[in-house]
Order: C-alpha cells, then sequence, then structure tokens
C-alpha cells in the first residue's frame, strides 16, 4: 500500500490560496505520502471524457488498496472533484478529503460549486478544520467519520529565531491585520485608536479608504516571506465580515483562518471574534483574547496586564514551533489513516 497526497499546481500569488494548500502536500510527503500533481486549468470547455482521462494519467501510478489525501476544492471544477473520488473508489482506492472550504458555509462559490454534502458521504474520511465544523456538518447530514484538524500549519524554515519568536521587551500593544482586505472591507472605517499595521491585496476603492484613513497604517501586499520580515511585534488580528463577496464574517463560526497561523508562527498572540470556531481553542491555550466586537478593542489592549502578555507570548512561541513543524496536520493524517484502515483501536 502507498500513501498518496495532492499537490496542486497553479499561478504564483501573494494571497494565501497556494500557500496553505503547497504546505500541506509538503507535510504529506515529510510523512511518507507520495505528490500527485494536479496542475490547475480551466476544465469549462473540456469533455467529461477528456477529465477522466486526465485523472487516469494524474493518477497511474495508484494501485488499488492504495490511499490518496486529496486536497478539496481544487478549484478546477465540480465535475473534476466528483469524477477523481468516483474514479478512485471505482479502483478501490481509499480517498481521505482534507477540507480547505466548505461552499455551502462560505458562500462564496455556492452557485458552481459541488453538491458537498453527497460529495463528502461519498468520502472515506474528512480531515475538517474542527468541531464546530463537524457538528455543522452532521446537521447537514454528513454521515463520514471526520478528523478535526483545529489549526493550518504554516512552514518557515527561511527565517532566523528573531521573526519566529517574540520577548515581553519587543512587544508593542498594537495590531497587525494581514489578508484579503476584500475580507475586511471594514478597515476602511476604523475608527479605534490603537494603532493598526495592515497588510494585503486590496481593490482600488478599498486602498484609497485605507491611505485616507490617518487611524491606519496600509503597507500594501508582499510576498510570504517579504510579509514575515515586516510584521511588527503586536497583537495578530484575526476578524472577517460578511460582504456581497460571501458571508466571510459568519464563516469563521466554522473555519480556521489561514492568518491566525500565520500570526501564531511569528510569535503574535491573536485577537478573535468570541462567536469564531477558533475562540476556545486560543483562550484554552493562552494564545491571546476573544472579544465581541471591535469597539472593545482599545480598553482591552489598554488592559492587559503586563504577566497576562508574558503568558501568551510563552505559550504563542512554544505553539510556533509546532506549526512551522506542520504539527497539527501530521497529527490528522494519523489519525486519518487509522480510521480508513481500521476505525477506533482499543488500548486498554
Amino acid at each position: 500500500m502507498r500513501k498518496w497526497i495532492t499537490r496542486i499546481i497553479q499561478g504564483t500569488s501573494v494571497d494565501a490560496t497556494a500557500q496553505a494548500k503547497d504546505d500541506i502536500a509538503d507535510i504529506g510527503v515529510k510523512n511518507g505520502y507520495s505528490p500527485l500533481h494536479i496542475f490547475r486549468y480551466d476544465s469549462a470547455y473540456e469533455s467529461d471524457q477528456a477529465i477522466q482521462s486526465r485523472i487516469d494519467g494524474i493518477t497511474a501510478a495508484v494501485a488499488q488498496g492504495d490511499l490518496i489525501v486529496y486536497q478539496y476544492p481544487t478549484l478546477i471544477s465540480p465535475r473534476f472533484d466528483r469524477f477523481f473520488l468516483d474514479q478512485m473508489h471505482r479502483r478501490a482506492v481509499k480517498v481521505v478529503l482534507l477540507i480547505h472550504d466548505v461552499e455551502l458555509l462560505r458562500g462564496t462559490n455556492s452557485s458552481v460549486s459541488i453538491d458537498e454534502i453527497p460529495y463528502f458521504n461519498d468520502a472515506d474520511v474528512l480531515i475538517i478544520h474542527n468541531p464546530a465544523m463537524g457538528k455543522k456538518l452532521r446537521e447537514l447530514g454528513v454521515k463520514t467519520p471526520m478528523i478535526s484538524q483545529y489549526l493550518l500549519d504554516y512552514l518557515d524554515d527561511h527565517h532566523d529565531w528573531r521573526r519566529l519568536f517574540t520577548s515581553p521587551e519587543e512587544f508593542t500593544r498594537t495590531l497587525v491585520l494581514s489578508g484579503n482586505l476584500f475580507k475586511s472591507s471594514y478597515l476602511t472605517g476604523w475608527s479605534q485608536e490603537t494603532p493598526i499595521t495592515v497588510f494585503g491585496i486590496a481593490n482600488d476603492n478599498i486602498k484609497n479608504g485605507l491611505d485616507n484613513n490617518p487611524k491606519v497604517d496600509y503597507r500594501g501586499s508582499f510576498w510570504r516571506d517579504d510579509l514575515i520580515n515586516k510584521l511588527p511585534k503586536g497583537f495578530g488580528l484575526a476578524w472577517d465580515s460578511d460582504s456581497n463577496m460571501g458571508k466571510y464574517g459568519s464563516y469563521t463560526r466554522f473555519n480556521h483562518p489561514h492568518k491566525l497561523s500565520l500570526y501564531l508562527s511569528h510569535g503574535m498572540p491573536v485577537i478573535v471574534w468570541n462567536q469564531s470556531a477558533v475562540a476556545p481553542f486560543v483562550e484554552a491555550n493562552h494564545l491571546g483574547m476573544a472579544i465581541g466586537s471591535l469597539s472593545e478593542i482599545d480598553k482591552l489592549i489598554a488592559s492587559i496586564p503586563d504577566e497576562q502578555i508574558s503568558d501568551m507570548l510563552t505559550h504563542v512561541n512554544d505553539i510556533g514551533v509546532l506549526l512551522r513543524d506542520g504539527y497539527f496536520t501530521t497529527r490528522a493524517l494519523i489519525e486519518a489513516e487509522q480510521q480508513v484502515f481500521y476505525g477506533h483501536i482499543n488500548f486498554s
């Protein structure tokens, strides 16, 4: 039996779309998985037979009884995702879907996405974000065994310890937000007194709004390694908002944002919405603070005792080691393998 993991080959970008999937593939290879290279392309004008032939070519080395971890969605097309799963099962290959996003919950591509509930039910195991996502999927009718990943890992072997760890002496009571700013358009009207430094992709309308707001220090978008070199040593804000592009704010009730892992893996405690799926994990592990409204920011940051900040930094610095080493993905892969091939093991 061989283990395989999909690696999505696509154009480079400064957002997290490719980065998260590349990290997952690298962690899989580190744990004995062989990569299945899938080039992202436009399949809209390709016949069903052509897509199926393409998949057969990609998986030519995969044999009966093998295991594939399939990173979903590929962002190629619903047909591609559907055909891939069906063809592997016809060949008696086990398929674990490692879910990056659930469009049914996010609401961004619902008009073109696959019918996710039956699709998820056809997988052998799902690796999902967290128990909150699992509970919601169960309510919607998903019956497949699920493994929670809890956090996205964030690999980094390109920076020295000064960029990876934060001491109490260099920490500042400021905010940093990095990410796709279409999810955080509220920043154009930012009125809090706490200084906030912002990085990310923005259209002209959002960019002008940020540039014209004296309370926001907008520094543009950067490639991953350059961004890390520019991050201030403050609190990382993981806060999305709903818009006409998607239910990004509501979606945080179920997902684990990639920006959260960026912050935690580089010595930054986080501030999250107290209704988000990651809030219990953040608070239980002393990794930051959870609040109900951005209007609470100023009072919160001004009143946190130095001793509490020092405690958070200790925990953040420690969990950053795990995130940069791929711990959470490795843990989920091992549990998924057990579930696929045996189920619950009684060690008593």
